[in-house]
């Protein structure tokens, strides 16, 4: 800390190395570690799961999902402002609350088109289809035929669509301060988790589409573009792929997309290849958990987790011909 402060002064070290876990942190590690010219073979960060048996489309076992990209993330401010008024006397329209409220119900029901077919997830399937159920297969080798169909299936849950798909949430709105007044602005907000391909004008286009009316106001208050997408034939992606199957001899390993975030957005700048994978064995319900009540893994997983990371460094040891210390 006190370092820190006498090289780059105290505001400094309170907006950026405070913010280590924050949206700062990695910007500024990055920073240093290309001052120091550091480059690495690749890198492993949080990521896709093992999926339990059943929760991927047209396969019944588990499947080691590798992100090989990264969804962007941003933050928008969907705003109305409107005259108000006194609440014994409303107009029509029924005020602010409720025309922003059927622009949230139009998005809601209109959302981005996908890309299907376009994207990572023609190398998700073509991997999956050596595995997958005889009908599966057809589809997956004939993805420009089949595109539609498979979209369609993988649409059915809420965790396989934000695969395929640039995601809409409205998370927090704002109105009234009064209960016998009619606003005179009201807002959503937007969390918009990015596929690879699409940006923030897509998003706002979008929005305006839909909406089509200009009365509506659209701010963005954060964005970051989706990650690039990470080989699957590099030394990394075999080197993590070899370790899953070691820990998880009956799963299939698959590349795909991160819906989350990481800090891997920036260490990515370091190496040619970002992969995010976590060894936590979930179904598609157990998804639901994160950052909510009851987050647990069971014990055994709990076990695998450390196997896995052990073996990746001995692995790693192998493939990269470099010595790492054994304290275990």
């Amino acid at each position: 800390k006190q370092w820190y402060q006498r090289r780059y002064g105290k505001q400094w070290y309170q907006r950026r190395v405070r913010g280590v876990m924050g949206l700062y942190g990695a910007a500024v590690i990055t920073e240093e570690l290309k001052r120091r010219g550091v480059r690495f073979a690749f890198m492993m960060d949080e990521g896709c799961p093992v999926l339990k048996e059943g929760s991927f489309p047209g396969y019944h076992g588990p499947v080691g999902l590798v992100g090989t990209a990264e969804k962007g993330f941003a933050t928008l401010r969907l705003k109305l402002e409107h005259p108000g008024g006194h609440a014994s006397a409303p107009p029509r329209t029924g005020g602010g609350i409720v025309e922003l409220s059927e622009a949230i119900v139009k998005l809601n029901n209109n959302p981005i088109p996908t890309n299907f077919g376009g994207g990572i997830e023609v190398a998700m399937f073509e991997h999956a289809a050596v595995s997958s159920s005889w009908w599966m297969r057809v589809l997956s080798s004939n993805l420009w035929l089949f595109s539609p169909l498979i979209s369609a299936i993988m649409s059915i849950k809420d965790s396989t669509r934000a695969q395929i798909s640039t995601t809409m949430a409205f998370t927090q709105i704002s109105g009234g301060v009064k209960d016998n007044v009619l606003p005179n602005s009201a807002s959503v907000t937007i969390n918009t988790r990015l596929l690879p391909g699409h940006s923030i004008e897509t998003v706002t286009n979008h929005i305006r589409k839909v909406i089509n009316d200009p009365s509506f106001e659209i701010e963005v208050l954060y964005e970051n573009n989706p990650s690039a997408i990470s080989s699957t034939s590099s030394e990394g992606y075999n080197v993590i792929h070899h370790t899953i199957k070691q820990i998880f001899p009956d799963a299939i390993v698959i590349p795909g997309i991160l819906i989350g975030g990481t800090d891997s957005k920036w260490y990515g700048e370091l190496c040619d290849d970002v992969y995010r994978f976590a060894p936590s064995y979930l179904g598609t319900e157990d998804i639901k958990m994160f950052h909510g009540h009851d987050e647990v893994i069971t014990v055994k997983n709990y076990e695998q987790t450390i196997n896995f990371f052990y073996h990746l460094l001995r692995n790693l040891e192998k493939s990269f011909e470099v010595t790492i210390k054994d304290e275990l």
